[in-house]
């Protein structure tokens, strides 16, 4: 398994490689990723836009199908899914998405961190070896178990290795990586750092400022559900999903290093911002009327096509 993690965090450490060699600035580098990884699923997040959009346009229809079937819910079921089928409208949204691509995304900033010889500074295997090599026996038997994390040992180790037996570290290489050591923290913090959640350090700041920035937009979000679906946003479990996302955010910020928290933070706040933008320019009342454009000028093309066809008939 930890073979597999390593291969996903292949492609990030690439990427993270180019801007890091572009900036010179670690976390410069997460943000322009976080930046990518947005754009990439921009898309999903424009028709998550339209489909609440959509929704609001539906309410009367559902109101009326729950107003025909009272407490038959097996009834109600299966006309609102007909319904949501008639308008070519679905209740999903690409609304999971975004959220299930995160967690790839975290192991692999995750195995970044643990390899920046191999995946961010790009130094040659083989004296990447003669650096864990050179750094076991200053390590402790359960710090010499943990092998994915002998890189960043080495890191952290650094001025009690003997640089110069070390084969194939060249002054190049050393200039690198002692470059990369000063530029590895955020404010003083070690960004290889995870926050320990018995414990209460400065290190919780991230996994707090995490929940704060997924509260505000989950209660942004909830705000523009009752809007559009307002049904839909006094369903309980509606409450329990702007909680839950929130927690979850802070749990992931305590078991990944702060590196991965602040990846967290920064694509949330994207996301917020990106919300806020996409509910002006795609509102529900301007997709709505373009809506009822398209379908009024395909209604009358369709009409008279009809017509001419009738009149071909009656020639």
């Amino acid at each position: 398994m930890q073979k597999l993690y390593e291969y996903l965090g292949i492609p990030f450490g690439f990427v993270i490689s180019i801007f890091y060699a572009l900036t010179g600035n670690y976390l410069l580098s997460i943000f322009f990723l976080t930046l990518i990884v947005r754009i990439c699923l921009l898309p999903t997040a424009i028709k998550q836009q339209k489909s609440q959009a959509m929704q609001q346009r539906l309410q009367p229809k559902l109101r009326r199908i729950r107003e025909k079937y009272g407490n038959d819910q097996r009834k109600i079921q299966e006309e609102t899914q007909e319904l949501y089928q008639r308008e070519g409208f679905s209740a999903m949204g690409g609304g999971c998405l975004p959220m299930l691509i995160q967690f790839p995304i975290m192991i692999g900033l995750y195995q970044v961190n643990y390899h920046p010889f191999s995946m961010v500074l790009r130094i040659p295997a083989t004296v990447v070896t003669a650096l864990k090599d050179a750094v076991l026996p200053l390590l402790t038997e359960t710090e010499a178990k943990s092998t994915f994390r002998i890189e960043l040992f080495a890191l952290q180790h650094w001025n009690e290795l003997d640089l110069s037996s070390i084969p194939g570290l060249t002054a190049e290489y050393i200039q690198k990586i002692e470059l990369f050591i000063q530029r590895f923290t955020f404010f003083g913090l070690d960004l290889a750092t995870a926050p320990d959640f018995k414990k209460f350090s400065i290190y919780w700041i991230v996994p707090i400022v995490s929940g704060l920035v997924a509260l505000l937009t989950s209660i942004y979000s909830l705000v523009r559900q009752k809007k559009t679906n307002p049904e839909m946003a006094k369903n309980p479990s509606m409450g329990c999903m702007m909680l839950m996302m929130p927690a979850m955010q802070v749990y992931f910020a305590f078991l990944f290093p702060i590196s991965v928290g602040i990846y967290i933070i920064m694509s949330s706040a994207i996301s917020f911002v990106q919300m806020i933008v996409l509910n002006h320019i795609y509102s529900p009342k301007k997709v709505l009327a373009k809506t009822m454009i398209d379908e009024t000028v395909y209604r009358r093309s369709k009409e008279e096509n009809t017509k001419k066809i009738n009149e071909f008939k009656q020639d």
